[in-house]
């Protein structure tokens, strides 16, 4: 369905023709139809605009509350900064503190074997002293 046109060979050409005269005519033959059709513009009624006013109220409050429920409903699903990391190690803490003395040292001993935590550990201390 592709079609290649040579515009060198159309040219400037106008391909559309008006009638002479028509748009010296033109004002005169709307202003003609406009009369014909009433000749005036249409007003609201206090009532309509009323009621046009009460729906854009509506709209306006229960945009408004809804997003008031979308803030809540974000905030609450949102951690609450430092609190959360407090709460959180405050619970492994009492959940070490529940263990047996032998589990508890076997838990330190393998804290302090892991290679992964000593060189995050290696590497925040050498990054404190520069």
């Amino acid at each position: 369905m592709e079609q290649n046109y040579d515009f060198n060979r159309i040219g400037k050409q106008m391909p559309y023709t008006v009638p002479d005269g028509f748009f010296d005519q033109l004002e005169e033959n709307v202003m003609k139809k406009w009369k014909e059709e009433g000749g005036k513009r249409k007003e609201y009624t206090s009532s309509s605009r009323k009621a046009r006013i009460v729906r854009m109220a509506f709209r306006t409050l229960l945009a408004a509350a809804a997003c008031l429920a979308l803030f809540l409903i974000v905030r609450k699903a949102l951690p609450q900064g430092n609190d959360a990391v407090t709460d959180d190690f405050t619970s492994v803490e009492l959940a070490f503190n529940n263990l047996s003395t032998e589990d508890q040292d076997y838990l330190l001993e393998v804290y302090q074997e892991e290679q992964f935590l000593n060189n995050d550990l290696n590497d925040q201390n050498n990054e404190e002293s520069i």
